[in-house]
């Protein structure tokens, strides 16, 4: 048994009172059937048979899709478990995650990733959470020589990437996307130069801590030469990881005008904080990207409202305390996110800058169909399987505490963040979970 969570399966239920929120509509008062995990209706006064759940006006928003996701599956399992951080997608209103490559083993070949596939399947049962996976792009992530793309897409890689290095030359740059672009499937981009040597972006906090400076440059200086190279392969798909600076904004906005299959994600941290309000004494302040100035947090948040920005994704990175702890050079990047974003996007909506619609879109639906996911995710659909989060948004806003995280790593930068609603539940099929 799990503290603070209680399961029960129900073959049919009914949700009275709810107001559903949508990527098409303002959020409307209705009820919901659901048989055998089935959406089979939604509308006002249901009166079929089964077990009655009266959410009492309590906001039901399609379950949440995350794009990147550190599991540490397989292989580092001091940081995270399949099963604590399945348990903390779950309790952050997630019904499917995508977990990133740069595990030990590297997840570089059919047999690593066959290993994690393995490891994380009874979580995703007990769960209800759906795991996807992106392989890397290059062997180990650090070499030359190319990973068998072909093979690991057959063996169920949604994805590559090299996250946290990048791909640095561009000779292995015009490979991938030579041979992504026949498969189909996105190649997603960690945009770092290396060789900065940084660790903080430049502010107040970074001089305080008398930090290495980490500038913008890395970052959109690597996103325009991976412009320059996909145009020559019009069909390749790119993403862009964890955007954190308005220059690279700039880049993404017009390459999507020039008609590049090109799109863009930001991690809430660098939503919520810019370089004057973060904690000098919380090394989980040290993530790459690093947060940056209050007009690179205004830039974002102007891209997500916009559409620029397609979707919001956490780049949950748990890491056990002996890795932050020291001095901020020596510290790893990296912060949890799974159980606070949907939080931060409500403390966006109750100020009135971000739209119910919206926030299901970065939430929800957009990284749905990035990641080519079935109709029963992103959105509620009749006669699909159903997964939904049920949210007090009416909740207080709040401090976070480190006693609330499930992840097996507590290094949040949001412990101690004022954050409003609170998070009550979810049903995914026959799954009913609350949270107390």
């Amino acid at each position: 048994m799990i503290k603070n969570l209680h399961v029960k399966k129900c073959s049919v239920y009914i949700l009275k009172n709810a107001q559903v929120w949508s990527p098409d509509r303002s959020p409307i008062l209705t009820d919901l059937l659901i048989k055998d995990g089935r959406l089979l209706q939604m509308k006002q006064n249901i009166t079929e048979a089964g077990t009655v759940i009266d959410l009492q006006g309590k906001a039901l928003i399609p379950s949440g899709v995350d794009a990147q996701v550190h599991l540490r599956v397989p292989g580092q399992s001091h940081k995270e478990t399949a099963e604590t951080g399945l348990l903390a997608a779950l309790k952050g209103g997630y019904s499917a995650i995508l977990t990133m490559p740069n595990t030990n083993p590297t997840i570089d070949s059919v047999e690593v990733l066959r290993q994690g596939q393995r490891e994380v399947l009874p979580y995703e049962e007990k769960f209800g959470v759906k795991v996807l996976w992106s392989a890397a792009i290059t062997k180990n992530l650090n070499s030359n020589q190319s990973t068998d793309l072909e093979s690991l897409v057959n063996a169920g890689a949604s994805a590559f990437t090299n996250d946290g290095l990048g791909v640095q030359d561009d000779e292995s740059m015009s490979m991938a996307f030579s041979r992504l672009q026949k498969l189909t499937v996105p190649l997603l981009q960690h945009a770092e130069f290396l060789g900065h040597g940084g660790s903080m972006a430049p502010g107040p906090i970074q001089q305080k801590l008398n930090a290495k400076p980490y500038p913008d440059e890395p970052e959109w200086k690597m996103v325009e030469r991976d412009l320059k190279i996909l145009r020559n392969f019009p069909k390749a798909r790119y993403h862009v990881l964890h955007v954190s600076s308005a220059r690279t904004i700039d880049l993404v906005r017009a390459a999507k005008l020039e008609g590049l299959q090109v799109t863009a994600e930001v991690s809430p941290h660098h939503l919520f904080f810019n370089t004057e309000t973060i904690d000098a004494e919380n090394l989980s302040f040290k993530m790459n990207p690093p947060i940056r100035s209050k007009l690179d947090q205004e830039a974002l948040w102007q891209a997500v409202t916009e559409g620029t920005i397609d979707f919001v994704a956490t780049d949950h990175a748990p890491h056990e305390i002996a890795k932050k702890s020291g001095s901020v050079e020596d510290a790893a990047f990296g912060t949890l996110g799974l159980e606070t974003t949907l939080r931060v996007l409500l403390d966006r909506w109750m100020s009135g800058e971000l739209s119910p619609q919206r926030l299901v879109e970065v939430f929800s639906k957009r990284p749905a169909e990035f990641l080519s996911l079935p109709k029963a995710f992103g959105d509620f659909k009749i006669g699909y399987e159903f997964h939904g989060v049920l949210v007090d948004t009416h909740a207080p806003a709040r401090p976070f505490l480190m006693k609330e995280i499930s992840s097996l790593s507590k290094n949040s930068c949001f412990t101690g963040a004022n954050l409003p609603g609170k998070i009550k539940g979810a049903f995914h099929g026959e799954q009913i979970f609350e949270f107390v």
